[in-house]
């Protein structure tokens, strides 16, 4: 009598039949830098590059979750939602600073006249 091939669970697993760990960590620092986008937005523009990070890492955390490898879809969503808010400010106050920015007779607004 022969013995069966050992059982290594389903595909992705570790051997021996134990699942593998949610990759959750896309999703969580997607959500970070979304969140901490907006506010930066208006630090010498720093919301732009950071947004476009927190979409694209939230992204790429969310395909994660679709495939069922990641269990924090909401985390991911909150990130790629926020983190294109932050990168549309940013863009938003950029381009009213070059139109406006020069435009703007700061005399007018000092109280010492």
């Amino acid at each position: 009598m022969t013995t069966p091939p050992p059982y290594y669970g389903p595909p992705g697993g570790e051997p021996g039949g134990v699942p593998a760990a949610p990759e959750n960590t896309q999703g969580l620092v997607g959500m970070i830098l979304g969140i901490v986008s907006i506010p930066l937005a208006c630090c010498f523009y720093l919301g732009i590059p950071v947004g476009i990070a927190g979409a694209i890492v939230s992204y790429l955390g969310l395909q994660k979750a679709n495939t069922g490898r990641a269990t924090n879809r909401s985390q991911a969503m909150a990130g790629l939602i926020t983190g294109a808010i932050g990168a549309v400010v940013g863009i938003g106050l950029l381009i009213w600073a070059i139109v406006y920015g020069s435009s703007i007779n700061w005399e007018d607004f000092s109280s010492t006249n």
